[in-house]
């Protein structure tokens, strides 16, 4: 039912976030039509974003590429749940939040190698080189061809989330406070 809401179909990976210039989805875009090009798989890209509506004119939307806009947080875990990856392409991140979102749903995530991204992942997630299309396309195809590794990124990521919480998060900027003062 939520994919045809969104009129999409399976295979389809997921990105989910704002559309900053350093957030590099257009490379995304296009390492997602070069995949179609020369693999019998079709992928489709589903973009969620509620914030940004001009990107509808920044990029050409199609039957590989869906532009969902803004989606519940009901829809997105639903979304998730069918989706074969979260794709996190930034060039730079603060964090990270939204693929540990995605692991915590049991969604394996495929990201950069940027800034502070494997730091934060760590072996929960598979990378590859931000400018690299090449890399993301192997990256992308080896959810295809090797069967045990979502299920192996599945299961790390699920452990990987339970590191990481916003009362952790609160005691430890308290603890600082405490010794800066």
């Amino acid at each position: 039912e939520v994919l045809n809401r969104y009129g999409l179909s399976k295979p389809f990976v997921i990105y989910t976030g704002n559309l900053y210039p350093h957030k590099n989805v257009p490379f995304l875009v296009n390492a997602v039509r070069r995949f179609n090009l020369s693999h019998e798989h079709q992928l489709i890209l589903a973009l969620v974003c509620g914030r940004d509506d001009t990107f509808k004119r920044t990029i050409e939307t199609d039957e590989t590429v869906k532009y969902l806009g803004f989606v519940s947080d009901e829809d997105l875990a639903l979304l998730y749940s069918q989706a074969l990856a979260l794709v996190q392409p930034s060039l730079i991140e603060g964090f990270g939040l939204i693929g540990l979102e995605a692991m915590s749903v049991g969604l394996p995530v495929i990201s950069s190698r940027a800034t502070v991204l494997p730091e934060i992942y760590g072996d929960a997630a598979i990378y590859f080189d931000p400018p690299n299309e090449d890399d993301l396309l192997e990256k992308i195809s080896s959810l295809f061809t090797d069967q045990q590794l979502p299920i192996d990124l599945i299961a790390a990521g699920r452990k990987r989330v339970k590191e990481f919480s916003f009362t952790k998060m609160a005691r430890q900027t308290l603890a600082v406070y405490k010794i800066a003062t």
